[in-house]
């Protein structure tokens, strides 16, 4: 019986070539889509899941809180949390701490060879727990023993291809910064790309100066901190615990300053997707929102091609008629026309998955280029996406078949029969709900993509209060004593006068786009009793001109001037945070009066982005303290940046020939904090509008229905006098009324879901009225010319042929 089945849609397929394909063309579509989204949130919701025990391993982050309101959310936590936690929390296993500062010149002197030098900005310390607590797997050496001693460090499978080549990495030494020498005792392979963490090299903790005092630091939060817990331990007892952990540990600290600190664990699963509001985290993680986002448009995209299944089969139900009135006359039962229309439902979805999977296979690699990506075919063959394969199919056919089985197997045979099938029009019926749907989800999607676009626009073109343009950076040489870099440095300012398009050079300990990590807390007249924390950043006097950045109040710092060393500026959010009124007031004010960290306000500048403006502005101090810069940023002036960026090297080489010639351009580099909402922005346009494309063929095979139940309508009007142009516009007619009920009920729907999307910016865009109606005037547009092109062929279709009695 089911092979007849299978044979009689097979055979209706081939019979009918131009709705087979456009149906399987939708279902094909749909389910791409689907599934290119389904790989990609599989990725993303899978990050640090290879590590061993994951479902039990946490690290332990920190809100701080002043006078008793939230300040920051951190990342980073004390040294001494670690082994405190397993010495007094028996659910406590084991606990790994990360300190990323273990950066600058790494290198290597070949024998009878170059210096093999590199700057290493993906370097950190790690306690000897490491490769236990995580799943980073070791090409070579002990996981236990790797990171026990002092100056042990472990370099990954590439890093290890850089300073080796092809030999044994293993026992040999690399040198940081000219002075500390590490002996290689591990090669791990590359972290793979779902996790957290993305370093290279991992020195052994123990290598730090003062590391036996760490147990006992509850003062410098800068570790990731990593527990292990007990398979048995409740992670609702242990936040509990740890919420007031720390008010026993530094009880006397918060009474005189007014502040307090909350611990809390975050599931290691849970970091990637889940840390947007956590500062100073390892690396970009929160993007939990474009996955839900992507999602829904993945089950949006599937739905409206189901319903195109729906409609254009439907629309078929009159070629039919006749084959279910004979089919019913000689016996057969409504149930097995229920299957028959069933299995062909089947027949396509099987058909669809299958067609899908190639064309997953055949466009991995190119969108993976386009919107670096690493989605893996290996991912379709876990059995989470087998079972949802399979799954799609079954829910597939009946989601997509039973409503057009129910109406082609209830057809009254005698009135089929009779040639009577075609009855009145309905005003609203199923089928037009199915549209309404498809054109409200369009008419969201477009006025999403709108937001989108100009959202990402309004961040990219928004005044950061400073220039950066033209300007290059150099990462400052590490490799070798400070006092010899110090003079080295006066020294390549001066060889710097020699180029001409050298137009600046300032010296900084951060940049505009890097993200800042020094913070310190500062009191203030009007806050005697209370840290008020602030960011610091150390530079030179050329800083502020070099970058345009206003000043306010006061004056710049000066060379001449030996007080400086005692002198701070501040911009216009520290003078709030502080507690003064206006810049001129600060003036000459002390912070932290009486003790031997009092520095005196000299200055106040405007305010200006740091960082990308999806954060809100910081406080931050400027101390005159060059010798504390880590990156040299040169004004270039040139039509030939690639000239001007030669010479620069030169005269590098020729002053720091034990340091790596690493620069890069600030705009660049800025833009790069943009790079994932690009990302996001190009994917979202692109299934988008698939998703349009993919609705407008369900409006076709509503239309293709409307025509084929009217033709002899459509005959009789034409050999009465109507038009073409009549005739479409009598076709057209209910579907204009069918967008303006789905423009109705998009509008609030899609004001209100990119309202809660722009909440997750500190500086947004607005949703203007223009934005509405330039969507509903292209989606419109888009929906006219798609029921335009088949009523047109219905208006100049030969009208005997329709009246002529079959």
């Amino acid at each position: 019986m089911f092979r007849n089945y299978f044979k009689i849609g097979l055979r209706n397929f081939v019979k009918n070539k131009t709705y087979s394909l456009i149906n399987l063309g939708g279902l094909v579509l749909g389910l791409t889509s689907c599934l290119l989204i389904g790989l990609y949130i599989f990725q993303e919701i899978n990050y640090d899941r290879f590590h061993p025990d994951y479902e039990n391993t946490y690290r332990v982050v920190m809100d701080m809180y002043g006078n008793q309101e939230l300040k920051t959310k951190s990342a980073v936590i004390f040294p001494a949390v670690g082994p405190t936690l397993e010495k007094e929390f028996p659910e406590v296993k084991s606990y790994t701490r990360i300190l990323p500062f273990g950066n600058g010149v790494f290198s290597r002197l070949v024998d009878n060879g170059p210096l093999v030098r590199y700057n290493e900005n993906d370097a950190v310390y790690a306690d000897k727990t490491f490769f236990e607590t995580f799943g980073v797997k070791l090409i070579q050496g002990d996981p236990g023993l790797v990171l026990s001693e002092k100056n042990q460090v472990v370099i990954s499978e590439s890093t290890a291809q850089k300073y080796f080549g092809s030999q044994q990495a293993v026992g040999e030494i690399l040198t940081r910064r000219g002075q500390q020498q590490l002996v290689v005792s591990g090669v791990m392979e590359d972290i793979p790309s779902n996790s957290h963490m993305s370093f290279n090299i991992v020195i052994s903790l123990a290598s730090l100066n003062n590391f036996e005092t760490l147990t006992d630091n509850w003062g410098w939060y800068d570790f990731y901190t990593f527990v292990h817990l007990d398979e048995n331990a409740s992670r609702a007892n242990f936040d509990e615990k740890l919420a007031t952990f720390l008010d026993v540990k530094k009880a006397e600290r918060y009474q005189s300053n007014n502040s307090r600190e909350v611990l809390w664990s975050q599931p290691v699963k849970d970091i990637h997707l889940y840390s947007s509001n956590l500062s100073w985290d390892m690396g970009q993680n929160g993007g939990s929102y474009q996955v839900y986002f992507l999602g829904a448009v993945a089950l949006i995209i599937l739905i409206i091609a189901w319903i195109n299944f729906i409609n254009l089969s439907t629309a078929r139900a009159v070629k039919r008629a006749r084959e279910v009135g004979i089919r019913k006359v000689v016996g057969a039962q409504k149930r097995q026309l229920l299957f028959q229309f069933l299995t062909e439902a089947f027949l396509y979805n099987v058909l669809g998955v299958f067609i899908s999977i190639f064309l997953v296979l055949v466009l991995l690699n190119p969108l993976n280029g386009l919107f670096d990506l690493n989605l893996k075919i290996d991912y379709l063959l876990q059995p989470s996406i087998l079972l949802s394969l399979l799954g799609l199919i079954a829910l597939g056919a009946v989601v997509s078949g039973l409503y057009p089985a129910f109406v082609l197997s209830s057809f009254d045979p005698l009135q089929v029969l009779k040639g009577k099938f075609y009855g009145r029009r309905k005003s609203f019926g199923f089928r037009q709900v199915l549209v309404v749907f498809q054109f409200a989800v369009s008419i969201v999607l477009i006025l999403g993509t709108f937001i989108v676009m100009k959202q990402l626009r309004y961040m990219q073109n928004y005044d950061l209060g400073l220039n950066i343009d033209q300007t290059l950076v150099l990462r400052a040489p590490t490799s070798g004593a400070n006092e010899d870099l110090s003079t080295r440095l006066g020294i390549f300012q001066n060889t710097l006068e020699e180029i001409p398009s050298v137009k600046s050079m300032t010296i900084s300990s951060s940049v505009p786009g890097i993200e800042n990590f020094g913070i310190s807390g500062f009191r203030s007249r009007h806050f005697p009793d209370e840290d008020r924390d602030c960011y610091v950043i150390s530079a030179d006097e050329h800083f502020l001109p070099e970058f345009e950045i206003e000043l306010l109040a006061g004056r710049n710092f000066s060379r001449d001037r030996s007080t400086d060393t005692a002198s701070v500026i501040m911009n216009k959010v520290a003078l709030t945070h502080l507690g003064f009124a206006s810049p001129e007031e600060a003036i000459g004010e002390k912070l932290n009066p009486g003790t031997r960290r009092e520095t005196t306000i000299v200055g106040v500048v405007d305010n200006y982005h740091q960082a990308s403006i999806k954060e809100d502005l910081d406080p931050v101090l400027f101390f005159h303290d060059p010798e504390r810069g880590r990156y040299y940023s040169l004004k270039i002036q040139t039509q030939d940046m690639s000239q001007s960026i030669a010479a620069v090297e030169a005269q590098w080489d020729k002053v720091y020939p034990d340091n790596p010639f690493d620069y890069f351009f600030m705009d660049e580099n800025f833009a790069l904090q943009y790079k994932a909402d690009q990302r996001f922005n190009l994917i979202f346009i692109g299934f988008a509008s698939l998703a349009i494309f993919v609705a407008c063929i369900g409006l076709f095979g509503l239309i293709s229905y409307t025509v084929e139940q009217n033709r002899k309508e459509i005959g009789i009007r034409k050999v009465l006098g109507a038009s073409a142009s009549q005739i479409i516009g009598y076709l057209a007619a209910d579907y204009a009324k069918l967008i303006v009920v789905s423009m109705i009920l998009a509008f609030p729907l899609a004001y209100y879901l990119m309202n809660q999307w722009l909440q997750d910016f500190a500086y947004r865009t607005t949703i203007g009225a223009g934005m509405f109606i330039l969507g509903a005037l292209l989606i419109i547009f888009i929906a006219l010319l798609t029921v335009s092109g088949k009523s047109y062929q219905a208006a100049m279709a030969n009208p005997i042929k329709a009246l002529r009695d079959e």
